[in-house]
Parts: structure tokens; C-alpha cells; sequence
């Protein structure tokens, strides 16, 4: 190979730690600033000032990305129950970092989909000098309600200059965005002190609070600035208080980590392989022993350990087990039973790094030849030569139980508040000879407080997760039980057909098809099911409803170079029928930690968060690997989905074995980002 991925950002990164708004966007203690979180950072906390209280959890979901879901009460004590709720999605966009002449820029957007009390868009600036960060900016709608200037976008269109409604119980969404017939200004500075984790913050900002005046009888809109404090006792820990126009106190606790840092890791019990004693330098220097066959084997990959540690430790194998002069050795990648590239090393280049440290895994790189179609001498699938030599060398392999921590919760509840549901899972799985593949899991719900939940969301559609209570209040079932078949029909092109109990609401059966050409940054495919419902009330939720539900899709992938950051879009038709798009963004960190954002949009309307009707279903995710944890197997993590509970657009088969990340493990990014891996 010509080159070697991986190199380190040249970036300089900015270690000061940001503290947020009330709210939970990076900022001063009302107005935001340009500043973002560490690529992978979740936070949640809470914040107070009359007349509400705010709950958030956001995720950095990429380096320009953030993205929250914010509960907002109205009330003036947090012993009190709430009159209302206003929840939210706040987003913000990186539009350019700082640097010797230039400020950071943002974009940002604070109940984008939500309730239009607290929806507001903004631009923001920062820059840094010294010891202090300055911050002014720009607002349409509540953050910029006191109307400085007129709306500059009211020259691109009549439509932005429409008067925004704070009061409105229709939700918020993008035609409200950038609209009004004015605009404010804000702008504040954070100094950082001498002693460390304290920094003083000021602010003016552009909040007249006209919504709060007309619906709140006898409240007192403070004076636009507010000065405050924020204390950082541990990285992950942010307390503030701030005096809000000489008449009011804020006060807000913040607890936030880069799930990168988290002590959840892939698994790393690996036995560590040896290269047997090095050969003689008669056979190394041979110079035919380039030409001989390299010494074949399968690697059957695992997605809980660095693929070039895999290649590195079977390849210290194949060495051991082969002729002294035998000099190259390949590897055919297989995972799930789909076949990925042929990676080629120079036992040579093997010795001289790990038992001479004379060589290092760029090096190694640099000869190593990836060959992602088949050799020649493979016969035809299901031909009597492929009967006769290949069939007896197929091996089953069976995955060891791994657990699973399932957390649902939302925030953007409006008639309950905020709703979670908990669930321990244990799953196996076994992969059969030609391609077959068996899998299981049980669920045992933990606890939920889904009872809250209106009965029946909407009885305008089928129902279709909008039982989700019923099926929570089965304490043990079976989540999963099902049948595959997974084959690698041509070079970068595979397919999976599964049936059975798919997921815990859904039996059905279906497939897949993608096609991912090795070393791109693009795949394609599509996927196709027919199922049932299942009967909550059932033993084990085995029933199954007669009405059948027919659903499908066109997937397309984007690996965002250098991020290990995939960028999916989906196009068909979901459940219920409806018909429409998705469009996620998912990011794994090198200890196997993932993080992901989705929204769907489709033709069917479903009862919002304020009893309305909303076409939007989103949501965002996160996943911890506990690969390293004592006693704990293999694979087992934690998750936790934030998103509305209980609907029914929008919804989607949850697929027991998805081709894209069953490919994953072999794909080129895997391998090359995992490269300084294969010498461990």
C-alpha cells in the first residue's frame, strides 16, 4: 500500500473547559456562544431561573454537531409540579473554527422541533484572548424577541417576516425557523480565573420575555443582563449561579464525559501470540520464496476487538504452522459468514517488528497488499470440486452469551413529563456451516413508568409501538429468536434473508442487499420485510396479530473521511404504512463507544408532544462497549436511546443482523484506522 491511515489531527485542540447555558448549549449563562464540547461528550443536567426549570441531554454527536433534548417546566420551585411543559430539540452547527484572525462561528437553533415558547435561532461569534472569551451574536425569535433591527431575511422572502408566536400550542418546525419581522443582538465575556475550574461570566442579551408576560399573570420580565459564575470542581462536573437583572437567580448543575474516556472498552482478553523462533538467513534471503504460494487461512472476525490486531495475532499463527520458507502469508477476512478482503504480509517484515523492533506497523503497512476479490482457484459455490475441498474446511462457530443494558427514556413528553423504560437482555448467536446463522435473546423488563402514557396515542393508524406499554409489563420474553442466511455473492456485494421472532413487537421475515466497494466512502442497498404483530398479553408475547405489515427500503451509506462517522439516509416505506425518509448520523470511537442521531420524516401524521400532529419522529442515541469490565462477556454494553416513546410513524423493523454492520469488520477503514494494532 502506498500510504498509512491514521496520522493524528495537525489541529491544535482548545483544552478550556466551556461551561453552558441555562439550557444546556455551550455558552455564558443566557445567551450561547460558539464553543462546542469534545467529539463525543454527552451532558445532561438541569437549570432554574423563574419562571422554569430545564432538564437536558445532549450528545456531540460529531467535531460541528451537537445536538439536545430539552425538558422545559414552568415553574418557580423544583418541588412544585410543573403548570406546563415545553419540550424540545435545541441543534448547533459549527461554521467555522477560530483561528489568529478570525472568531469561531455557530449556528444554532434552540427548539427546532419543539414547543414555540423557547424556539430561537442564532448566530454566534467567539474569540479567545488570554485569559478572557468574548461572545456576540445575533437572534431571530425568543433569544432575539427585543428587536433590535429589522429582519435582514425579510429581503429573500415575505415569508420570514411573519410575527412568531410564543404562546401557540401548534409545534414548532422549519417553517418558523428565521422568521419575524425583527432581529436582536446579544454578546457577553467569560473570564477564566487563576484557580482552576472557575471562570466568571457576563451577559446582555435580547430576551424581552413577551411570551412569559402574556400568558403569566403578574410576572416580572427581569432586565436583559445577568452576571454569574461557573465552577468546575472535576472535569465532568459544572456548577453555576448567576444574578439575573438585578431580580432574579439562576442556578444550573451539568454532568458531562466523553464517552471515549469511559471505562467500557472492546474486549482485549486476547491471548498474546508469539512468532516462533526467527528462521535462518539462508531462507529469509532466498529470493524464490517470494514467488511460492502465501501460506491461506481464514480469519472468522470479531467486531469486539481491533481488526488488525485480529490480522497481526492469526498471522503470528500462520507463520508458526508454516515451512521456514514459506515468506508470504494471507488472510482471508470473513464475518458472519460474508467473505471481505484477502490481506497479504511479509512474514519478514513480521519478525523484524516484533522480535527485532526494527520495523514498525506503518512499515509493515507499506508492503502489505489487500485484495478484495477471490482468488482464481475458488471453485464455484455448490459445485462438486467446491463440495469436495471447500465444504469439509467450513467450521461452526458459536458466539459466547454477551448482555445488554437497553435504557429508554424521553424528554419531549407533554402530557406526562418525562417517560424511561428498562430492560436487561442476555443474546447468543451461532454461526452454522454455508452461510446459516441462529440467534436468540431474552428480554427481562426492568422498569418503566409507561403507565403515564395515554392508552391509545392515535387511533387515526394502525397501531404499531404505541402498545409499548403493554409489552413492558411482561416481566421476562423472548426479544429475539430467528434464522439467517448471510452469503457474499460477488466481490463487495452480499445478502441476508432472516425470519422469526425479529424483534420484540415484530415476527416476520425479510432481507437485505448491499453492495459496499471496499476502499470507498459510499455503499448501497436495500431491504425488503413482511411481519406480524405480536400479542403483548401472549406467553412470551409469542401471538402473533393476522394482519401483516409490509415495509422496505433503499439504504444509502457515507463514511465522513477520517471521523469513523457514517452519515446513512433511507428512503421507503415504514410501518404503518407511511411513506418517507430517514437521515442518521453515527460516530464510533476507538473503545468501541458509539454515538448516533436520527430524524424521520414521513406523510403520515402522529400525535405530537402537545397533542397536536407532527410528521417528525427523531431521536439520539448512545451505546457503551463493557468489554474490559471483570466477569462481564465479550460484546455486552450498555445502551441508551433518547426519543419519543409509544408512536407509530416513522417506525422500523429492528434488524437482528444489519449487512452494513456486518461488513464493518473488514471494511478498509477498519482495517486501516486499527493498523497500529496488529503488532499488540
Amino acid at each position: 500500500m502506498a500510504f498509512f491511515v491514521g496520522a493524528a489531527d495537525a489541529r491544535v485542540n482548545d483544552t478550556t473547559h466551556y461551561s453552558t447555558t441555562e439550557t444546556g448549549t455551550t455558552g455564558l449563562n443566557l445567551i450561547p456562544s460558539a464553543r462546542f464540547d469534545e467529539t463525543g461528550t454527552i451532558r445532561a443536567g438541569i437549570g432554574t431561573s423563574d419562571p422554569y426549570t430545564h432538564s437536558f441531554l445532549g450528545l456531540q454527536i460529531a467535531d460541528p454537531l451537537y445536538i439536545s433534548l430539552r425538558q422545559t417546566a414552568e415553574i418557580s420551585n423544583i418541588t412544585q409540579s410543573a403548570d406546563r411543559l415545553y419540550p424540545g430539540i435545541d441543534f448547533k452547527l459549527r461554521l467555522a473554527t477560530e483561528n489568529a484572525y478570525r472568531p469561531a462561528i455557530a449556528l444554532g437553533l434552540e427548539s427546532a422541533f419543539g414547543h414555540k415558547r423557547m424556539g430561537s435561532e442564532y448566530i454566534s461569534f467567539s474569540k479567545r484572548y488570554n485569559s478572557f472569551d468574548f461572545t456576540a451574536g445575533i437572534a431571530w425569535g425568543r433569544l432575539g424577541s427585543a428587536g433590535h433591527i429589522k429582519n435582514p431575511m425579510r429581503a429573500i422572502s415575505s415569508h420570514f417576516d411573519k410575527r412568531r408566536h410564543f404562546n401557540s400550542e401548534q409545534p414548532q418546525d422549519f417553517s418558523d425557523w428565521f422568521t419575524g419581522p425583527d432581529i436582536g443582538f446579544f454578546g457577553g465575556i467569560e473570564y477564566f480565573t487563576p484557580l482552576n475550574g472557575l471562570s466568571v461570566k457576563a451577559d446582555y442579551g435580547a430576551n424581552d420575555y413577551s411570551g412569559e408576560r402574556r400568558s403569566i399573570d403578574g410576572f416580572n420580565a427581569p432586565q436583559p443582563w445577568s452576571v454569574g459564575i461557573n465552577y468546575s470542581p472535576w472535569d465532568f462536573t459544572d456548577l453555576s449561579a448567576a444574578l439575573i437583572g438585578g431580580e432574579k437567580v439562576m442556578a444550573r448543575l451539568s454532568l458531562q464525559s466523553p464517552i471515549s474516556k469511559w471505562i467500557g472498552k472492546p474486549d482485549s482478553t486476547t491471548q498474546e501470540q508469539h512468532l516462533s523462533f526467527p528462521r535462518t538467513t539462508t531462507h529469509i534471503q532466498n529470493k524464490k520464496n517470494q514467488y511460492t504460494a502465501p501460506a491461506s487461512n481464514e480469519l472468522h472476525l470479531t467486531p469486539h476487538q481491533p481488526t488488525a490486531r485480529q490480522i497481526g495475532h492469526k498471522a503470528r499463527i500462520t507463520a508458526n504452522n508454516s515451512p521456514p520458507k514459506q515468506e508470504r502469508i494471507s488472510l482471508q477476512l470473513q464475518h458472519m459468514g460474508l467473505k471481505g478482503p484477502s490481506v497479504q504480509l511479509i512474514r519478514h517484515d513480521l519478525e523484524q517488528a516484533i522480535i527485532h523492533k526494527t520495523k514498525t506497523a506503518e512499515e509493515i503497512w507499506q508492503n502489505t497488499t489487500i485484495d478484495h476479490t477471490p482468488p482464481d482457484n475458488i471453485p464455484e459455490p455448490f459445485s462438486k470440486e467446491w463440495a469436495k475441498n471447500i465444504l469439509p474446511q467450513v467450521t461452526t462457530l458459536k458466539r459466547p452469551f454477551r448482555f445488554i443494558l437497553d435504557n429508554k427514556i424521553s424528554l419531549s413528553e407533554e402530557d406526562t413529563g418525562p417517560t424511561f423504560r428498562s430492560a436487561a437482555m442476555i443474546e447468543t448467536m451461532k454461526i452454522w456451516p454455508l452461510g446459516l446463522m441462529t440467534g436468540a435473546r431474552a428480554r427481562i423488563n426492568i422498569g418503566d413508568n409507561l403507565t403515564s402514557l395515554p392508552t391509545i396515542r392515535n387511533s387515526e393508524i394502525d397501531t404499531i409501538r404505541s402498545d409499548e406499554e403493554n409489552f413492558a409489563n411482561n416481566r421476562f420474553g423472548i426479544d429475539q429468536l430467528y434464522g439467517s442466511w448471510l452469503y457474499t455473492v460477488m466481490p463487495d456485494t452480499h445478502i441476508a434473508v432472516s425470519a422469526g421472532y425479529l424483534e420484540e413487537m415484530f415476527a416476520g421475515y425479510g432481507g437485505e442487499i448491499l453492495y459496499r466497494p471496499f476502499g470507498k466512502t459510499f455503499a448501497i442497498g436495500a431491504q425488503a420485510w413482511q411481519v406480524n404483530k405480536r400479542e403483548p398479553d401472549s406467553t412470551l408475547a409469542k401471538g402473533l396479530a393476522s394482519d401483516k405489515k409490509n415495509t422496505a427500503h433503499l439504504n444509502l451509506y457515507y463514511e465522513v473521511p477520517n471521523q469513523n462517522m457514517t452519515l446513512h439516509g433511507k428512503v421507503g416505506r415504514y410501518l404503518a404504512e407511511d411513506f418517507g425518509a430517514t437521515i442518521a448520523l453515527d460516530k464510533t470511537f476507538e473503545n468501541g463507544s458509539k454515538i448516533s442521531g436520527f430524524v424521520t420524516a414521513t406523510d403520515e401524521a402522529d400525535e405530537d408532544i402537545f397533542g397536536d400532529t407532527t410528521h417528525i419522529y427523531s431521536g439520539i442515541s448512545f451505546s457503551l462497549p463493557l468489554g474490559n469490565a471483570p466477569y462481564i462477556p465479550a460484546g455486552s454494553e450498555i445502551r441508551v436511546t433518547s426519543a419519543p416513546l409509544a408512536r407509530d410513524t416513522g417506525q422500523m423493523i429492528e434488524v437482528p443482523l444489519p449487512l452494513y454492520e456486518a461488513t464493518e469488520p473488514f471494511a478498509y477503514r477498519q482495517i486501516s484506522r486499527s493498523w497500529p494494532e496488529i503488532l499488540n
